[in-house]
């Protein structure tokens, strides 16, 4: 119990200093503010198709990009609106979040300061849970200020229905949709870490992506993790174009190995592999 208690104790005092280390490369690095500047505009594209829905003549007068538009809903409202940004995110946010993860981790290797990580003091699993603690939160902040930023896009374009019961539904979603693509993006700080560099872990996001995909269109998406928040989030279609069963207890159970794994592979390498 005292040697539980001593290694709970020494892995705070070693865990709060790792967390302003990252906090602070976070702060300083420019991949901040495009990770930021890419999920606004995601949201501003939405707020354009919302935007165009408002007018279905001139939506048809615009040709392809009315046709598009009118495809995610028949109506301007704070519903459609909630759910052509879950659709997207679901999808835009794997390659988000995961860039976010892939670059917290791969950036030692690529700067060439995962050695000097090794020689502090601090531990190297409180090394380990500071980044994905960090990552978390940096998904998180890019989630909370696409909502900010779809309240004011929908009180500017004016949208009906916008009660608070519908408001906090729909950031209720977003977070719970941001939290299942957060988990599933754990891996990919593994493969980061196992090929020592950012390429092959941007690779297998878009891998992952492709086969999310094909897994949908076959109607086997509860079965393929990466499927899960577009599922949830109501965004992915059967073979026969309908919309796919909703996601049950094994879906999510599959999601939370998928991150386990992720995490504990992720901490055994930093503990374990050999560092020479």
């Amino acid at each position: 119990m005292n040697n539980r208690r001593t290694i709970q104790t020494r892995l705070r005092i070693e865990l709060y200093p790792a967390l302003w280390s990252e906090f602070r490369k976070v702060l300083r690095s420019k991949a901040l503010w495009i990770t930021s500047i890419a999920i606004l505009f995601i949201t501003l594209i939405c707020g354009l198709f919302i935007f165009i829905l408002k007018d279905p003549e001139q939506a048809r007068s615009l040709g392809l990009i009315g046709t598009k538009a009118q495809m995610f809903g028949g109506t301007a409202d704070w519903v459609n609106f909630f759910n052509l940004e879950l659709a997207i995110i679901s999808v835009a946010g794997l390659v988000i979040f995961g860039f976010i993860f892939v670059w917290i981790f791969g950036r030692e290797f690529g700067n060439r300061t995962f050695y000097d990580l090794l020689a502090l003091p601090t531990s190297r699993i409180a090394i380990v849970s500071a980044k994905i603690i960090i990552a978390a939160c940096w998904a998180f902040f890019l989630i909370l200020i696409t909502f900010v930023f779809m309240v004011i896009l929908g009180n500017i374009l004016n949208l009906p229905g916008g009660s608070s019961d519908i408001i906090l539904t729909g950031l209720k979603q977003l977070l719970v949709t941001g939290l299942l693509t957060i988990i599933l993006c754990l891996p990919f700080a593994m493969v980061a870490c196992v090929t020592r560099g950012y390429l092959p872990a941007i690779g297998c996001i878009f891998m992952v992506l492709i086969l999310s995909q094909v897994f949908d269109t076959l109607g086997y998406g509860l079965y393929f993790p990466w499927c899960i928040p577009a599922i949830y989030s109501g965004a992915a279609t059967s073979l026969t174009g309908s919309i796919a069963e909703p996601a049950g207890t094994v879906s999510y159970i599959l999601l939370g190995i998928t991150g386990t794994i992720g995490v504990i592979v992720t901490g055994l390498w930093w503990l374990y592999a050999d560092q020479s």
